[in-house]
């Protein structure tokens, strides 16, 4: 059977370099050129291990890794404080992104990067594309924005904890249901993304109130809602909709992208 393994790249990228960059952390930029090239290569190699561990992990038959556009702004245009609290890319991993996606190739993982696209979105279209046809998809990311892809069919595998994220594993953690999560972070914030929520409402009183309707709509219309609580929700209302937009990952972006170039090789064997 098809397995498609989608891997967020830079979200894996990132913290294989934070480990890299740590020594010289807060003045990397005052690294010799030669330290400079040390820490490139050692993410290199850390990447290769990471996706040969993930082969046999995962055992994929097909694998993509997918980057961030650089020119991706619409969430942006659309909520301005959208991930305006994160840190730009290290220069010295900027720079070494063309070679480490080359040694990714070069080991049979395709690559794909859309300037105008943000891999969240690119890597959801994907996974929702072929869950429908009831192929096999894991996202590879410690980002908790794919969650809610769970409930589609589509599995999520965290590579540092090595650890499968079932549906159960967010009920626990948030306390809903994975299509629910949306509604949850446009309600309490979602400080990842620097998305505010609506001042006042935390975990709790969120899920109290989810607790009454399948919709907001519904919840805020039963008997049992409270009038000061209703009356806050309905006057962020603008916002809590553009929260849910911007949270809320495309699934049907046309890619163009021919499954089968996503191939992997098969893997060398050892000589007896």
């Amino acid at each position: 059977m098809m397995h498609l393994v989608l891997i967020d790249a830079l979200n894996l990228i990132r913290r294989l370099y934070a480990v890299q960059e740590r020594p010289y952390l807060p003045l990397p930029e005052q690294v010799t050129e030669g330290t400079r090239q040390q820490i490139i290569n050692n993410t290199q190699s850390m990447l290769l291990q990471a996706l040969q561990r993930l082969r046999l992990e995962l055992t994929p038959s097909h694998a993509l890794l997918v980057f961030d556009g650089r020119d991706s702004q619409w969430r942006q245009q659309r909520c301005p404080q959208y991930k305006a609290n994160r840190k730009p890319m290290p220069a010295i991993l900027a720079e070494a992104l063309p070679a480490l996606e080359h040694a990714a190739e070069q080991h049979g993982f395709r690559c794909f990067i859309d300037n105008s696209l943000e891999a969240d979105d690119v890597i959801a279209s994907i996974a929702s594309k072929l869950s429908q046809h009831q192929q096999r998809v894991t996202i590879v990311s410690t980002d908790k924005g794919f969650l809610p892809l769970l409930s589609h069919g589509i599995s999520v595998y965290d590579p540092f904890a090595r650890q499968q994220l079932s549906p159960d594993y967010v009920k626990n953690k948030f306390g809903v249901a994975p299509e629910q999560l949306v509604r949850l972070w446009s309600l309490t914030g979602d400080s990842t993304n620097n998305i505010a929520g609506v001042s006042g409402v935390g975990p709790k009183t969120a899920l109290e109130l989810m607790a009454l309707g399948d919709t907001l709509t519904d919840a805020l219309s039963h008997p049992d809602c409270p009038k000061k609580l209703r009356d806050k929700i309905i006057s962020h209302k603008d916002a809590i909709i553009k929260y849910m937009q911007v949270l809320t990952l495309q699934t049907s972006l046309d890619l163009g992208l021919n499954l089968q170039d996503l191939r992997l090789p098969e893997p060398e064997q050892e000589p007896s």
